[in-house]
């Protein structure tokens, strides 16, 4: 018998099945099933904003933005502004350090959570640059407009990015399981 007529068989007989649950029980599981499938759009941005906040301190252990470092290790900062100029460089750092926080969140979170973010057509990732940047200025980082263009654009595009492949190869490989 295949796993495919199993589920089947096992369908019928739950819908032939006489017994039924009480009723708050019932409503008790499709509350809890609806929660599941439709998850709070703000405590889904926390959430990625913590796993953020996380993976963007450890960035800051070997990718210094805008000047900032929390080891003073600026080894592959010089590496990249040396070999690819200050501009490819701001995005090269912006795109580490949303999107190490994008892969973190894509296999952290629910699907159900990442399709929430998805459906935001980039908009938390481009909230999280910009809250990001805020925190920078109040360290005391100096922005100037044109860097700090080109790292959101890379930070922003590597994290939706990040989030979109991620969440199809989560869903490519749960299918085949």
């Amino acid at each position: 018998m295949t796993k495919e007529n199993k589920f089947k068989d096992d369908f019928k007989d739950f819908i032939n099945s006489k017994e039924v649950a009480p009723r708050n029980i019932s409503h008790s599981i499709i509350d809890r099933v609806k929660a599941d499938l439709n998850p709070n759009k703000q405590l889904v941005f926390v959430k990625l904003l913590s796993l953020q906040l996380l993976t963007g301190l450890i960035t800051m252990l070997f990718c210094p933005q805008f000047k900032m470092s929390l080891t003073n290790n600026h080894d592959l900062f010089h590496y990249f502004h040396h070999n690819f100029g200050e501009h490819i460089c701001m995005m090269i750092c912006g795109a580490i350090f949303l999107g190490s926080g994008a892969i973190v969140a894509s296999y952290t979170l629910d699907l159900e959570e990442l399709r929430v973010i998805k459906k935001s057509k980039g908009l938390y990732t481009l909230a999280i640059s910009g809250l990001s940047l805020g925190v920078f200025l109040i360290f005391g980082a100096k922005l100037y407009l044109d860097l700090t263009l080109l790292w959101v654009l890379g930070a922003s595009l590597a994290a939706t990015v990040m989030l979109a492949f991620n969440y199809f190869l989560r869903r490519k490989f749960l299918l085949l399981a």
